[in-house]
């Protein structure tokens, strides 16, 4: 990132399937390739983009028992493509 500390506000259009587009110049500090995958996190009113690598390392910080990071790991992956799986459908049926 050019400067830890420093802030950027910028806008992005939602189109009509839901999607948005990250600005380059973000994608690339925050090193967002293709087929990087994100997490939506609502809290508190705010929604927090996050890198899935991200996630599971704070996940791997925080656990020690390799056990529950597995358990933990299988668990988010199942829970975001099933949620992509039920938007994808309701778009679908919304189109027809």
């Amino acid at each position: 990132m050019n400067n830890l500390n420093s802030r950027r506000i910028r806008t992005v259009t939602v189109n009509d399937r839901g999607q948005i587009v990250i600005p380059e110049d973000i994608r690339k500090d925050f090193g967002i390739g293709k087929n990087s995958t994100l997490v939506l996190i609502e809290r508190k009113k705010e929604l927090l983009i996050k890198k899935e690598d991200d996630v599971l390392g704070k996940i791997e910080e925080a656990e020690e028992d390799g056990h529950w990071k597995s358990i933990s790991r299988e668990a988010f992956k199942r829970a975001w493509s099933e949620e992509d799986d039920v938007w994808d459908k309701i778009y679908n049926e919304g189109n027809k």
